[in-house]
């Protein structure tokens, strides 16, 4: 999986043992859920996951891993292109190459994002993958698993510290491996949770669940500038670029939560709009919303308790990497 600063990879086993000693089976609902880190991981536990994002990239990881339990049969596609099967197609995907385009110019000629051999493999795909789909031969479901397929792939060779924010000076040994397509792997369990490309108070809205796991953003990074080449892949869009890491001109989407200003007015209109049995708040000491806030906050609605985890957390500066995880639970009151 694509390394990703929001993912909570490392600490999700202690996340669902305590969740778990609370409500054991049942529904939850991650309106934040990024890459499907949580949703997989719950999933897998035979919970129904609600899961969102405002990323459209993260979106279609989220159909991929938590809308699938076996690999799409691409019966339509495999049809058009006179293949057997779906190895066939990851085949044809590696097989090809094109000289020169927009992805190759701007993040390996101008930007070091990729070599050379490798971004020429990825735009390949990339506009294969856009043809088919405008082309009404790839079901929704085909297309975002080709799509978040393509990203996770891409990543493995890119030559980064973990985002997009920026390349490094010189080529990382991961950069120079070669490129290759290779399918996101589905995720057994639930069969029916269910995934929406919204904002988290939308989705909040929907229905009303068992669970509500909510991990916003913390601080004022930006997942969509950190994150701006898959999810311009993602929406299948060629924008103007600028600065040294390419970034598009106009940023599609920036969550409250990245604002001072906002963040705890936020958190309070989600929690005013939800309906919920349990609410895990995941968070960090150097949050933007202060820890009294949250309590006050989180005490108008039932019995709080809360646990500290510890891991080694995102970081592109030479200090320590390890975090705590605030892991605020509320029982609500009935």
């Amino acid at each position: 999986m694509m390394r990703y600063f929001g993912s909570k990879k490392t600490v999700i086993e202690d996340i669902y043992t305590i969740i778990s000693k609370k409500i054991p089976y049942g529904s939850l609902c991650d309106p934040f859920g990024g890459i499907a880190t949580v949703g997989s991981y719950f999933k897998g536990k035979n919970f129904q996951v609600f899961s969102g994002d405002n990323l459209k990239f993260a979106y279609l990881f989220q159909v991929a891993k938590l809308e699938q339990n076996s690999t799409p049969l691409f019966r339509k596609l495999l049809h058009y292109l006179n293949l057997k099967n779906t190895q066939e197609l990851k085949s044809l995907l590696n097989d090809l190459k094109i000289k020169d385009g927009w992805f190759v110019n701007n993040y390996s000629i101008l930007r070091k994002f990729f070599i050379l051999e490798n971004a020429r493999k990825i735009e390949a795909c990339w506009q294969k993958i856009s043809l088919w789909n405008k082309k009404e031969i790839l079901t929704f479901k085909e297309n975002a698993i080709l799509v978040a397929s393509l990203i996770n792939s891409m990543d493995k060779v890119a030559n980064t510290a973990g985002t997009y924010y920026a390349y490094l000076k010189n080529w990382y040994r991961k950069a120079l491996r070669p490129f290759r397509f290779e399918f996101l792997s589905h995720v057994k369990g639930n069969p029916n949770c269910k995934c929406y490309y919204c904002d988290a108070i939308d989705l909040v809205k929907l229905n009303s669940f068992d669970i509500l796991y909510l991990d916003p953003p913390y601080n004022e990074r930006s997942y969509a500038s950190y994150y701006h080449l898959p999810e311009t892949i993602a929406l299948d869009e060629i924008p103007k670029v600028h600065g040294k890491s390419g970034i598009p001109t106009t940023i599609h989407v920036r969550s409250p939560f990245n604002r001072r200003s906002e963040a705890s007015n936020s958190l309070k209109n989600i929690l005013e709009n939800s309906n919920f049995r349990l609410l895990v708040f995941h968070y960090f000491n150097e949050g933007i919303i202060k820890e009294t806030e949250l309590l006050n906050l989180f005490g108008q609605y039932g019995k709080l308790e809360k646990h500290v985890l510890c891991s080694k957390g995102y970081t592109n500066k030479n200090r320590n990497r390890d975090i705590k995880h605030n892991i605020y639970l509320v029982e609500k009151y009935a």
